[in-house]
């Protein structure tokens, strides 16, 4: 199910990653540059470890296998009429944007003392009104392994190896640390950057003391935020340029990469305390246009992309006071790739300003509270912001409120999120109602409202309104 559990959703990351991206579009688009979380799974499937051994009952024969079939139907409500960045009228219809059935597989197995293995994958497909069916540059089906790990515990030490995943940071789904896995937003059928975060193949070694725990990871093969697929809602135009689409290429491997990193953290009377340092590169690729842009015989604008390897140094903290808990993040990074604009000199005379890339020093910072009104009710807010060292120092972040109650023995839950940009440029509400009929059936619905500014890059979503549900069985 989509649950609105975080403060990075789709909207406010693609505002900051999408835009990023697509640097190149015009020399006027905004700073925000960075996606700041991959995508677990798109249908989310939240397992109860215990329903893998049975009911509990010790003559119950263990259950390796959990699976999760979803039907999900989705779209755009709202017929209207938007201005483009250059000025022209574009009009928006309403109609079906995801019709799809997914299942997703879950496997895990103690198969020996101290031993686990565990794995998760998907498949999906999509059906007719889905904007990925027939679409050319896909199969009507797809699948991917999310998670393959076996992992080998001891008293102080701890190994896995495989996909999996790690998350740095307190501010859950708004920490500027949180900046390890890559993310996959396709479409507004995402939300939480718990479905959004894709797992990477990782050797981790956690290390348990007296005096605090360490956790060091190597990712041998790096991977970066794919690409929206071609005709989402999502998918980037450039309204200065035409309104032709851009064609965003995947990163062409010349030579190997691989990330390192480091974390200490230890616990004490109400609270936590954590410092961490790691190699990355950047989850999203950077774009520049390739000049002449248009490509022979289509209306597509040719790209090029950017790889950008950099320093992270990080600390994190909790505070835990009655039914309040605080939260801290703060992120150095040491030669982060940010936008600049060059003079291009033209032969007779002149220049032409030309959108580029500069290695900067950036400061994150993001801080949260979350607040237990009762048993069945809780709220949270956070903020984060980032600046990079510079000459035109501009912050740019995100805030979000979120709310839950859940109802009728934990069978209904009711959910609320707003999220907005600093700024105020883009601004996403989320209504949810999730309801579980029995513990093999599952229904929940959701409605989308995003307000965008009309200059924005993501002015096509400027007073959107979408609904979907999607019906799920367990077994």
């Amino acid at each position: 199910m989509l649950r609105p559990t975080t403060l990075a959703s789709a909207l406010l990351l693609l505002g900051a990653g999408l835009t990023s991206a697509i640097e190149a579009q015009a020399q006027d688009f905004p700073d925000n540059i960075s996606l700041d979380g991959g995508f677990d799974t798109l249908f989310d499937a939240q397992f109860d470890d215990s329903d893998l051994f049975g009911d509990g009952n010790s003559s119950s024969v263990p259950r390796h296998f959990r699976f999760r079939l979803s039907h999900q139907l989705s779209g755009h409500l709202n017929r209207h009429s938007t201005i483009t960045p250059s000025g022209t009228q574009e009009q928006r219809s309403r109609g079906i944007e995801n019709q799809r059935l997914g299942m997703n597989i879950r496997y895990q197995n103690p198969f020996a003392s101290g031993w686990l293995l565990q794995g998760s994958a998907q498949i999906r497909a999509w059906l007719p009104g889905d904007y990925e069916y027939n679409n050319p540059e896909r199969d009507d089906a797809e699948w991917r392994i999310n998670e393959l790990y076996v992992q080998r515990s001891g008293e102080r030490h701890s190994f896995s190896f495989g996909r999996q995943t790690i998350v740095w940071g307190e501010t859950l789904g708004n920490s500027v640390l949180d900046v390890i896995n890559t993310t996959e937003y396709r479409d507004l059928s995402i939300i939480d950057i718990e479905d959004a975060r894709l797992n990477q193949w990782l050797l981790v070694w956690d290390m348990f003391g007296e005096r605090g725990n360490w956790s060091s990871f190597i990712n041998l093969y790096p991977e970066f935020d794919p690409t929206p697929i071609t005709g989402s809602p999502l998918f980037p135009k450039a309204p200065e340029m035409g309104g032709q689409t851009l064609r965003l290429g995947y990163h062409h491997r010349d030579k190997s990469l691989f990330e390192v990193g480091t974390r200490w953290n230890r616990s004490f009377s109400g609270s936590d305390i954590a410092v961490m340092a790691a190699r990355l590169y950047e989850n999203p690729l950077r774009y520049t246009l390739v000049l002449p842009g248009i490509m022979p015989g289509s209306t597509e604008l040719a790209t090029q992309s950017t790889i950008n390897d950099y320093g992270l140094l990080g600390l994190s903290a909790n505070r835990a006071i009655g039914r309040l808990l605080l939260t801290l993040d703060v992120a150095f990074s040491q030669g982060i790739l940010s936008d600049q604009v060059n003079n291009l000199e033209l032969p007779g005379g002149g220049s032409l300003p030309v959108p580029g890339f500069e290695r900067r020093n950036r400061l994150g910072v993001s801080a949260g509270l979350e607040y237990g009104i009762s048993p069945t009710q809780q709220i949270s807010l956070s903020a984060s912001a980032q600046q990079d060292r510079g000459p035109d120092q501009q912050t740019r972040g995100n805030m979000l409120m979120r709310y839950s109650n859940n109802l009728r023995n934990d069978d209904l839950v009711l959910s609320a999120t707003v999220q907005s940009q600093l700024d105020g440029e883009a601004v996403l509400m989320f209504l949810g109602a999730d309801y579980r009929l029995n513990d093999d059936w599952e229904l929940s619905s959701q409605l989308v409202l995003t307000r965008t500014n009309t200059q924005s890059p993501l002015y096509f979503l400027d007073e959107d309104v979408r609904a979907g549900v999607t019906v799920t069985w367990n077994f």
